[in-house]
């Protein structure tokens, strides 16, 4: 499993469009005597019958994309393509599940399993391509959905868990400033962009903050836009970003509160301004009963002293939130800090626990029996 981990760490590519991880990934599942059904841009699907059907489906997925950031990390397996890197763990996650498959030849789940490799989950809603595969689309039965997510700062091998809302709600949104522009040794006489910005970015922070008093929202510039040299003034500018949110009446007074500075922004540095919201993913919503079943389950475990409820959702966005849409389950965190090391997931500085490769493929074995020992 490390082996192929590391593969897939080296080759890393972003988006839907990932030719080189779905031949890998076809190339291994065929070499386990799978049948693959493949779709491009869409991801891998296989069915696993079970020993002991009982009727219920188990779902079991892995995200296969990974982010556009430079490595700076130490590996000696790090990416060997600029601009890309596995800095989200999306590798340890396909490592899992082939591991998990590998057992099953081995030794079948007790319930009828689909293994689904998705692509595109970063910004693309990948899942919902990798839900009109024939193996999945066909589900006409009692299903569940499983999957589990690596967390770089959390102590690896421990597995957070939360019913009802576990990550929250993301969206992505985008302003535009526009002015004459100007002589930079003239600035009354035109307005400023950057200026807009810069008011846009600080109130927007208060706002965030004045919400979260009594419920978590987050909204984060994270791209800007304007000006390339020192002495014009440019006349457009623009900013994007994303918000988090946990419900959605606190989405909408954030929106509408970021609407209102933008304008006001735009007005205090003399130019237009416009703000345009992108919806993205739902939140991720944990069945309550499942996630019943699977604690009592791991109780009988060695993970059991390692289970630990979260106090408060994940502020993260993930599009499984859609596979959850159509099955009850739920997703876990499952902590693969490496000591000395605290850069988050996302960082081009992150690394992972590679020891929690089995740990993750034990879980995925033990959700397709359904967490009955």
């Amino acid at each position: 499993m490390v082996h192929i981990r590391r593969q897939l760490h080296q080759h890393p590519e972003v988006g839907l469009e990932l030719v080189d991880t779905h031949d890998y990934l076809l190339g291994s599942l065929r070499a386990l005597g799978f049948e693959v059904e493949m779709h491009p841009s869409a991801g891998l699907t296989v069915r696993v019958p079970g020993f002991a059907p009982d009727g219920t489906t188990i779902v079991l997925r892995a995200d296969m994309d990974a982010l556009p950031v430079t490595e700076s990390s130490d590996a000696d397996f790090a990416s060997v393509r600029e601009g890309a890197m596995h800095a989200c763990g999306h590798d340890l996650h396909m490592t899992m599940l082939l591991g998990a498959a590998e057992v099953m030849t081995r030794k079948p789940p007790r319930r009828d399993v689909v293994l689904a490799f998705q692509p595109g989950e970063e910004t693309d809603r990948g899942a919902l391509r990798t839900l009109g595969h024939r193996n999945l689309a066909t589900l006409t039965g009692p299903a569940n959905a499983f999957a589990l997510h690596v967390h770089a700062v959390l102590p690896a091998h421990t597995v957070n868990y939360r019913s009802d809302t576990f990550m929250a709600f993301g969206d992505w949104f985008q302003v535009d400033f526009h002015g004459e522009g100007g002589h930079a040794s003239r600035p009354e006489s035109a307005g400023n962009p950057i200026e807009a910005a810069s008011w846009f970015v600080q109130d927007v922070r208060s706002l965030a903050e004045q919400l979260s008093r009594d419920e978590h929202v987050v909204a984060t510039v994270t791209e800007c836009r304007m000006g390339n040299t020192v002495n014009v003034i440019p006349a457009d500018g623009r900013l994007r970003g994303t918000i988090r949110t946990l419900s959605a009446d606190r989405r909408d007074r954030l929106v509408d509160g970021m609407r209102t500075i933008a304008v006001r922004s735009g007005e205090r540095a003399r130019v237009t301004a416009s703000f345009q919201l992108h919806e993205g993913y739902p939140a991720v919503v944990s069945d309550r009963s499942y996630v019943s079943g699977m604690v009592a389950g791991l109780a009988g475990t060695e993970l059991a002293p390692r289970v630990q409820e979260m106090a408060a959702p994940s502020m993260v966005i993930e599009d499984f939130a859609y596979f959850l849409h159509r099955w009850p389950g739920t997703m876990v965190y499952l902590g693969a800090q490496v000591p000395g090391h605290s850069a988050f997931n996302h960082s081009s500085e992150v690394v992972f626990d590679e020891d929690v490769l089995a740990t993750g493929a034990a879980l995925l074995l033990l959700a397709a029996d359904g967490w009955s020992l």
